[in-house]
């Protein structure tokens, strides 16, 4: 008799059982040409329909292949189908006594107990190597339930293994039990030493995913190289091969992969870290529309889980690209992208640092220059203090700015102070600093210089001496040493 025709007569017993409930209107004959192949699927769906008569079939079957271990073993794996753990128990128990050495049977009766009952797993993975110690299933099965409990038993017993079959690729093992435990370095490590020729697309995919999460890059995209080679069509291998490229500052690769992924994926794949690479590659290439352009496709995503990492990341990739051009002297680029980076992302903490930091690139740029360069450069600045000044006047830093404005005016722009270009912002320093009670020494230092150029300001330009009078005194409030002002005052009481 065939599995076919087996299989059949099997069925017709089914269809008999929902007609006729109880098992004793059951026609079936039990044929010693029964293939377990066939006897599992039948069983299966059998006691999904009619237990009763399931059973007493099932004790049929089990007496007559009483020395089958992979005919009791179909009938347990017919109960397992249907969540009977102990019917499932009771036929694998037989199948072990039909054949000791039958493995099967020991990786069930572990697969039971799962990763929550590590230790009774275990036992029966064991006995399963026992069984069978040329076979990898229990040691990869005692492996994976023991990973929970104890690491170091779990790699022991494949490293077991690898003596035992040097051919298995046992690190693949090794890298998944650190994939479960979510130790992306040691994953990527065990990894280290085999050829990733040897290595399955979803291998591939997880070991490049891996490096790219310990910053691995060199490795992640060696690794690419070969997966898009080797599966050309899988654009996920594009996608993470990006990542690494726009982090070690490949960015013309970095974007040509980004873009492949991104045009190429349904949209509800791509995520924050894929705008955030080819916004970092057209940054790099200072192509910053397009840069911005892409960072706020982030704004737009739903439910991403790297969302909120985002902003930071921004920051740190703005701000690693600024200090590079500064670096390089490229000052006008990296004032545009930090202007850009301002209107795209203005801070919801601090925006007048986000100015301040501007107007440092052009602090710095102005040392490199003379004559009407360096003063059209600090104008710029000045157009950045106006801004602070203006919206941020409370500005925990703002005496900085008064400061370096007043001072800067003075030198640069009116000398001589023909015009008195600096009282302004010298007199909001000083109303600043005055309120603030205990200086600094720096503080105190500003406060007496704002005084003495007021002082000044009103004797000399203004011929005040009531005010001058009042500013040489407050000088010496803060400086009772100061020897220009008491000669100051003497002079007035002459």
């Amino acid at each position: 008799m065939n599995i076919a025709h087996t299989f059949h007569r099997i069925l017709l017993t089914i269809f008999l059982a929902a007609v006729l409930p109880s098992a004793g209107g059951v026609c079936f004959e039990v044929s010693a040409q029964m293939d377990p192949d066939a006897v599992q699927p039948a069983m299966a769906e059998l006691l999904r329909r009619h237990s009763t008569a399931a059973d007493t079939i099932a004790k049929e079957i089990s007496n007559k292949f009483f020395n089958s271990a992979p005919m009791q073993m179909a009938l347990a794996r017919a109960y397992y189908r249907n969540n009977e753990r102990s019917k499932t128990r009771l036929y694998l128990k037989k199948a072990m006594a039909a054949d000791p050495k039958f493995m099967p049977a020991y990786i069930m009766y572990g697969d039971l107990y799962g990763e929550w009952q590590a230790d009774s797993a275990a036992y029966w993975f064991e006995r399963a190597i026992e069984a069978r110690p040329n076979s990898a299933e229990g040691y990869v099965k005692y492996a994976n339930v023991m990973a929970r409990k104890d690491m170091d038993k779990a790699i022991a017993k494949l490293e077991e293994l690898r003596k035992v079959v040097p051919s298995y690729n046992v690190d693949v093992e090794i890298s998944a039990l650190y994939n479960k435990q979510g130790d992306d370095k040691a994953a990527a490590a065990a990894l280290q030493d085999v050829d990733p020729e040897t290595l399955t697309m979803n291998q591939l995919a997880q070991y490049m995913q891996n490096c790219y999460w310990s910053t691995y890059d060199e490795r992640a995209m060696e690794v690419g190289r070969i997966a898009m080679k080797r599966f050309p069509d899988n654009r996920g291998f594009n996608r993470v091969y990006a990542w690494s490229a726009a982090r070690t500052g490949r960015y013309d690769e970095a974007f040509a992969n980004a873009k492949l992924w991104i045009d190429n994926a349904p949209s509800d794949s791509v995520n924050s870290i894929d705008y955030l690479a080819i916004g970092t590659a057209c940054v790099g290439m200072g192509k910053y529309d397009d840069a911005f352009g892409y960072l706020a496709r982030i704004n737009g995503l739903k439910n991403d889980y790297f969302a909120p990492q985002m902003p930071k990341q921004i920051t740190q990739l703005v701000n690693r690209n600024v200090d590079a051009l500064r670096d390089k002297g490229d000052y006008d680029a990296a004032a545009e992208l930090y202007s850009r980076y301002i209107k795209a992302y203005p801070s919801d903490t601090d925006p007048a640092l986000q100015y301040y930091t501007l107007a440092q690139i052009y602090r710095a740029q102005q040392d490199e220059l003379d004559g009407e360069q360096r003063r059209e450069v600090i104008r710029k600045m000045f157009k950045v203090y106006d801004v602070i000044e203006e919206k941020y006047p409370d500005w925990d830093n703002i005496h900085y700015v008064l400061y370096t404005h007043a001072r800067w005016t003075y030198s640069f722009f009116d000398p001589d102070n023909g015009q008195s270009l600096a009282l302004p912002y010298y007199k909001r320093l000083y109303d600043v600093l005055e309120k603030r009670g205990k200086l600094s020494e720096q503080e105190n230092t500003m406060i007496v210089e704002a005084c003495q150029y007021i002082a000044s300001d009103s004797y000399f330009q203004k011929h005040d001496v009531a005010e001058a009078r009042v500013w040489w005194a407050r000088i010496l409030k803060y400086d009772p040493t100061n020897q220009a002002a008491k000669d100051a005052l003497d002079k007035i009481r002459e």
